[in-house]
C-alpha cells in the first residue's frame, strides 16, 4: 500500500520542474512568508531534517485533476507520474528559491505581497557564533535594500560584482553545480583583481570550506518521501491526508470527489455545482448548515440502494449482493453519471426535508436538533415521493424523526444508521413495520432534568415539540407558527427567571434547576422584557395588563398552553410549577416519540432522585457548589 525511501532534494525538485510530480487541483495555493522561507533554507544548509513528503503515485483508481507547483508552469503539458499529497509548502518553497528564475512571490510580516530574491552569507553561514538564519537573507525584486523611505541604500546585490564583494550568494546556485561553478569562478577572479585582501585569507580556501560546511548539504540532502502506491483505496487516502496534512487544505471526501469528478470531464466543477445547490437550499433556514458532503451521502445512500436492487433482480443475495451505504468509500465510488442522475432528486430531497421540519415546527439552523438527520430523511423523501403525502405517513414519518431526536441517535458515526433508516423507515411508511429505531430509542426521565444547553440535540426538541403541541403567545394568543416565530422573535427563556432564582428566592434555587429546560419556554421578545428579571407574581401584573381587554382569561389560556398553573407563578411557588411541568414535559416527548415514558408525579419525583435532587430546594452552602454550571441563558436578568 505505501513505501518510504529518501530521495535526493535536487531529484524532487527536477521532477517538479518537469510536471512529473504535481498537485490534486483541490490543493490550496503555496502560502508561505518571507520569514518561514528563510528558516526552511537555513536548516537544509545545516542539515536539519525538515520533515517527509507524501505522493500518491498516479494511475490508481483515484482519478485526479492536476495541477503543477507554482511557478513550474513549464511542466504543465507533462502526464505527472505522482501526486503530492502532504509537503507542498515546503517543496514549493524549495522549488520556488533554489530552481525558479525569477523573485519568488511571498509575503512579508505585515502579510503584504511582496517579491523576494533570497542570499546566504558566506561569511556569516561559517562564523558559530552567528545564528543560520542570519546568514540567510531576502531582498527586494530589485535586489537594493534602502531606508529613509527609499532615500538611503543600505545593501546592493544588483549586480554580480556587489554579490561577491559582500560574500552573498544567490540561492538558486546552491543546488545548480554548472550555475554555482560559474558564480564561484566570478567570485574568485573579483578577489584575485581587488585591491583588497579577502577577510578571510586566501579565497580559495573560503570557498572550498563554504562548499564543504554548506553548500554539500543542499546538493546531498535528502527528504524521506512516502509513496501511496496505486492499489491504496480511496478511502485511505483520503484517512491518511485527514491524519497528517494539517498545515494545507483538510482533505475531506467531498474535496476527493470534487478533483475525481473534474478528471470525468473537464468542465464539469463538483464544488460549483454545490455552491449554486447551496444557494438555492439556503433559502430554506433549516439547510443552511448542511454540507457538500452531506450531499453526497444522500447521493450514495440512493445510488447503492440501485445498485442493490438491480442484484436482487438478477438473483444475486447477501455477499453477492451490494450494501447500502454512504461511508467514504461509497462515496468516493460515485462517479459524475451517478452524481448527475441523482443530484436534481437529493436537491428536491432536501427542500421536502425542510418543508417537513417545518411542520415539526424546527424553526431556523441553530434549532435544528440533528444536521445529520436531515441526509436519511431527504433520502427518504426521494424514495417515497408522494407516498409521503398522506396524513399517516406524515404521522409515521414524524414519530421515527422525533424518537431519533429524543434518543439522541445521531451524535455520533452515524452512516451504518442512515442505510438502516432508508430501508426501515420507507417499510414503516408502507407496511406500517417498526423501524428497529423507534423500537429501540429511550428517554430516561432523569434526562430531562438535566437538560441545560442550547446545544444539545434533545434540548432544541423540547423546545420544538412546545410550540407544535400549542404553546400561544402569552400576549396576544397567537399560536407560536413560522410567522409568529419571525415576527414576534420567538426564542425559548426562562419562567422563572434567574435573577429572582439567585438573588430573591428564599431559600435560592439551584442552577442545576432553573437552568434546565424544564424552567424555559418559548417566548416572544416582548414578552421576556416585562419578564425581565422580576418576581412571577409580579411580571404576571405587568403582562394582564398589556393584554388586551377583549380577552379576559388570555393570560391564563396562554400559560396553560405552556403547561404552566397560573396559580404557581401567583404563589412564586418554583417547586410545584416545576414538577408539574417536568411531568407534562414527559408527556409530551412519549407523545413525540409514540411510546409511554411513565407518567404521574412518582415518575418524576424518581427523576428527580436520580438527578441529585431528592427535595428541589437545595441549601445555600450546597447551591453555592452547583453555581459553575448553567448555559448561555444564565446571565439573563433585569
Amino acid at each position: 500500500m505505501f513505501s518510504t525511501h529518501p530521495v535526493l532534494l535536487k531529484n524532487l525538485l527536477n521532477d517538479v520542474e518537469s510536471g512529473k510530480i504535481k498537485l490534486p487541483d483541490f490543493q490550496r495555493g503555496w502560502i508561505w512568508d518571507d520569514d518561514r522561507i528563510r528558516g526552511l533554507l537555513a536548516s537544509i544548509s545545516k542539515g536539519f531534517p525538515v520533515g517527509a513528503i507524501m505522493t500518491l503515485a498516479a494511475g490508481s483508481e483515484i482519478r485526479l485533476k492536476s495541477r503543477t507547483l507554482e511557478g513550474a508552469e513549464r511542466g504543465a503539458a507533462t502526464i505527472p507520474d505522482s501526486f503530492l499529497l502532504d509537503g507542498q509548502q515546503r517543496l514549493t518553497t524549495l522549488y520556488q528559491s533554489l530552481v525558479y528564475p525569477e523573485a519568488v512571490n511571498t509575503s512579508d510580516s505585515k502579510r503584504q505581497k511582496v517579491k523576494r530574491w533570497y542570499y546566504i552569507n558566506m561569511r556569516a553561514a561559517l562564523d558559530p557564533n552567528t545564528e543560520r538564519e542570519d546568514a540567510v537573507i531576502s531582498v527586494p525584486e530589485n535586489r537594493m535594500v534602502t531606508a529613509d523611505f527609499g532615500r538611503r541604500v543600505v545593501t546592493d546585490l544588483s549586480t554580480p560584482k556587489e554579490e561577491y564583494r559582500q560574500h552573498m550568494m544567490p540561492s538558486e546556485n546552491l543546488l545548480d553545480s554548472m550555475n554555482s561553478r560559474k558564480w564561484m569562478l566570478g567570485y574568485l577572479r573579483f578577489w584575485e583583481d581587488s585591491q583588497q585582501p579577502h577577510p578571510e585569507g586566501s579565497p580559495n580556501d573560503f570557498f572550498e570550506r563554504f562548499t564543504d560546511e554548506i553548500q554539500s548539504n543542499f546538493a546531498f540532502y535528502q527528504l524521506p518521501v512516502i509513496t501511496l502506491t496505486k492499489d491504496t483505496p480511496k478511502e485511505a487516502v483520503c484517512l491518511v491526508f485527514e491524519k497528517v496534512n494539517t498545515g494545507g487544505v483538510v482533505l475531506n471526501v467531498f474535496e476527493l470527489a470534487t478533483a475525481s469528478f473534474a478528471a470525468d470531464a473537464e468542465n464539469f466543477s463538483l464544488r460549483d455545482d454545490w455552491d449554486e445547490r447551496r444557494q438555492r437550499l439556503h433559502y430554506y433556514g433549516v439547510l443552511r448548515g448542511l454540507e457538500g458532503d452531506q450531499f453526497l451521502q444522500a447521493v450514495a445512500l440512493l445510488k447503492t440502494q440501485e445498485d442493490r436492487r438491480r442484484a436482487h433482480s438478477e438473483g444475486r443475495s447477501g455477499p453477492q449482493a451490494p450494501a447500502i451505504g454512504c461511508k467514504k468509500r461509497d462515496i468516493l465510488n460515485l462517479t459524475l453519471a451517478d452524481y448527475q442522475k441523482w443530484a436534481d432528486k437529493v436537491e428536491h430531497g432536501f427542500v421536502e426535508a425542510a418543508k417537513f421540519l417545518r411542520g415539526q415546527y424546527v424553526f431556523g439552523r441553530k434549532n435544528v436538533p440533528y444536521n445529520t438527520q436531515l441526509v436519511p430523511l431527504a433520502a427518504l423523501y426521494v424514495e417515497l415521493g408522494k407516498e409521503l403525502d398522506t396524513a399517516v405517513a406524515q404521522e409515521r414519518l414524524a414519530r421515527w424523526y422525533w424518537a431519533g431526536v429524543f434518543g439522541e441517535i445521531y451524535g455520533g458515526s452515524v452512516e451504518t444508521q442512515f442505510a438502516l433508516d432508508l430501508v426501515e423507515v420507507a417499510g414503516y411508511v408502507r407496511q406500517d413495520t417498526l423501524p428497529r429505531l423507534i423500537n429501540e430509542a429511550n428517554f430516561l426521565p432523569e434526562r430531562l432534568v438535566t437538560l441545560r444547553s442550547r446545544v444539545s440535540a434533545a434540548y432544541k426538541g423540547v423546545y420544538a415539540i412546545q410550540m407544535k403541541y400549542g404553546a400561544k403567545d402569552w400576549i396576544t394568543g397567537k399560536d407560536l407558527d413560522i410567522a409568529t416565530y419571525d415576527n414576534e422573535h420567538i426564542d425559548i427563556h426562562h419562567i422563572f427567571p434567574v435573577h429572582w432564582c439567585q438573588n430573591v428566592a428564599k431559600p435560592k434555587v439551584s442552577n442545576r434547576l432553573y437552568d434546565s429546560v424544564i424552567n424555559k419556554t418559548p417566548l416572544s421578545a416582548a414578552t421576556n422584557r416585562l419578564i425581565g428579571g422580576r418576581a412571577p407574581a409580579k411580571y404576571l401584573d405587568l403582562i394582564r395588563k398589556a393584554i388586551s381587554p377583549e380577552r379576559p382569561q388570555g393570560l391564563e389560556e396562554s400559560l396553560e398552553a405552556h403547561w404552566i398553573r397560573v396559580g404557581n407563578l401567583e404563589a412564586d411557588d418554583f417547586a410545584t410549577s416545576f414538577v408539574a411541568r417536568g411531568e407534562a414535559m414527559l408527556s409530551l416527548i412519549g407523545k413525540a416519540m409514540g411510546r409511554d415514558l411513565g407518567s404521574g408525579r412518582e415518575v418524576f419525583q424518581n427523576a428527580l432522585i436520580a438527578s441529585g435532587f431528592p427535595n428541589l430546594y437545595l441549601d445555600d452552602e450546597k447551591d453555592e457548589d452547583d453555581r459553575s454550571e448553567g448555559d448561555e441563558e444564565a446571565g439573563e436578568a433585569a
